[in-house]
């Protein structure tokens, strides 16, 4: 729902997304963050994912073009990528003084250059993720349930077809209604 929210302020008339985003978009993307770190909320991974994925491109494109930020948090003409790079580096550098500053940096460059590719987008957050568990021993495996769903799904699916094969191995109400003609 928020992406879809984001999609169409990103396409309505610029005064009302500048005044969207401006006031938005920053508790937005901390909320984000806020969330995907902390290790009591797993679900909702590729949503998260794909929300980020949109609001870096919407700033990588020039989708918004007013400032993301106050005068006190940088120079007047700052643009918005310079200021993000800065203010997410800093974000997640005070939560998690134990991570590299290369690795923060290493992070938030894929944030910015992999925003065109959910898949390698999401394989930049998993590894970001994994070093934050790492190294407090949290458990990494919800943020792989998308692509475990669609296995176990391709081996039901797979398994049904090869039953299908052989009749009497499927039950009349496991058949769909194609099946039964």
């Amino acid at each position: 729902m928020c992406i879809e929210l984001f999609n169409n302020i990103a396409e309505t008339d610029p005064r009302t997304s500048s005044a969207f985003f401006q006031q938005f978009f920053i508790p937005i993307l901390q909320d984000i963050f806020f969330v995907l770190t902390d290790t009591d909320h797993k679900a909702g991974f590729k949503n998260q994912a794909m929300l980020l994925s949109r609001m870096f491109h919407f700033v990588e494109s020039g989708k918004i073009q007013a400032p993301l930020y106050t005068p006190d948090q940088a120079p007047v003409g700052t643009p918005n990528s310079e200021f993000l790079r800065n203010y997410v580096a800093t974000l997640l550098q005070n939560a998690f003084s134990h991570l590299k500053p290369a690795q923060v940096k290493l992070f938030v460059d894929g944030l910015f250059t992999l925003h065109g590719d959910l898949t390698r987008f999401k394989l930049n957050l998993r590894d970001f993720l994994i070093q934050l568990k790492e190294f407090s021993g949290g458990d990494n495996t919800e943020l792989y349930a998308e692509e475990r769903e669609a296995e176990l799904e391709a081996r039901a699916q797979a398994e049904r077809e090869r039953a299908s094969k052989v009749g009497g191995l499927i039950k009349p109400s496991e058949m769909a209604d194609d099946d039964l003609l």
